[in-house]
């Protein structure tokens, strides 16, 4: 056999053996993003219903008086963290990590300034603070959203 020959038959063997670990560790990876999905799932319905148990026993001892923002708290996990993630398993989409990650802070910070809103509003006073909450946390969901855009585009 020539030496031509025996690199073409190395060479086709390395494709093969390379095309079978990049299907292994894709089928890991897709394993991998379904058990985070579950995982981010479970941490989303667990941050709504704190949320909800945070404001009702908050709202308890607040002597009768209550704040829209205190009461809609538990919305923004469960409406911007649960339903995009059954969304993202009913269909089998797959995003990113990072723009997960981003998402997950837009929601958070949105969570924590709508808590720091009511509570404030039910002591009575303001902070000129407050209102950068809302604009940071839907500036990082639209960075998510684009991250994600760019994750799928690739």
């Amino acid at each position: 056999m020539s030496t031509f020959a025996q690199s073409n038959q190395f060479e086709a063997v390395r494709r093969s053996a390379y095309l079978e670990s990049y299907v292994r560790s894709r089928k890991r990876t897709r394993s991998a993003w379904r058990s985070s999905t579950v995982t981010s799932l479970r941490r989303y319905a667990l941050a709504a219903l704190f949320c909800a148990i945070f404001s009702a026993v908050y709202e308890h001892f607040s002597h009768g008086v209550w704040s829209v923002w205190m009461v809609t708290l538990f919305a923004y996990p469960l409406v911007l963290g649960v339903v995009p993630a059954l969304l993202e398993r009913m269909l089998d989409f797959e995003a990113s990590m990072t723009s997960r990650q981003i998402w997950a802070c837009g929601v958070m910070t949105l969570a924590v300034g709508s808590c720091l809103r009511g509570v404030l509003e039910i002591y009575g006073t303001t902070s000129p603070l407050i209102v950068f909450y809302q604009p940071v946390g839907l500036a990082l969901l639209a960075l998510a959203l684009m991250a994600c855009a760019i994750y799928l585009l690739r």
